[in-house]
């Protein structure tokens, strides 16, 4: 459907399941880090959702690359949690694209025009084209840093397997 005031079509209904794939799989992230976060502070895990709830995933990011430096006495463990932290960043890149940008269709199907706006960037407004399959390659990419932290957090003890 075609907005009345900018006269810019509705991106395909794919693309915008997509995009809510993309918000609601990473909020497991956002909910690993915090208990992440939460083990390596000794904390109480529902408590340190205050905390983690109100500051940047960045910022969450940085204080777990800094505890895992002091806490995690297992070096080849401490290169794979800060690996991943590093995909982490990378990926949030991509997904505040997909959460944070405008949306409008594309002529084509499957393909849809997002616009971001930085201050920080020459080019303050971008347009860029995002195709389903460019969003399935991001939902992939969240799915495996589920997975991996997931893993971690077995192992490290701060989160347990479900009995079916």
């Amino acid at each position: 459907m075609p907005d009345p005031i900018l006269n810019t079509k509705t991106p395909d209904p794919e693309i915008l399941m997509k995009i809510g794939t993309v918000a609601s799989e990473w909020a497991w992230i956002e909910m690993l880090l915090a208990e992440m976060l939460a083990q390596f502070c000794d904390a109480n895990h529902g408590a340190m959702y205050v905390i983690t709830q109100n500051v940047s995933n960045a910022t969450v990011t940085d204080w777990l690359r800094i505890l895992t430096e002091l806490r995690v006495e297992d070096g080849d463990t401490a290169d794979i949690i800060l690996d991943l932290l590093k995909q982490i960043n990378d990926t949030r890149a991509d997904r505040n694209v997909v959460v944070h940008g405008t949306w409008r269709g594309h002529n084509d199907p499957g393909f849809a025009w997002v616009q971001t706006v930085k201050w920080d960037r020459r080019e303050v407004a971008r347009d860029a084209l995002w195709s389903v399959e460019d969003l399935n390659d991001l939902i992939d990419r969240i799915t495996a840093i589920q997975l991996m932290l997931g893993n971690i957090g077995i192992q490290m003890g701060f989160l347990k397997t479900q009995a079916s």
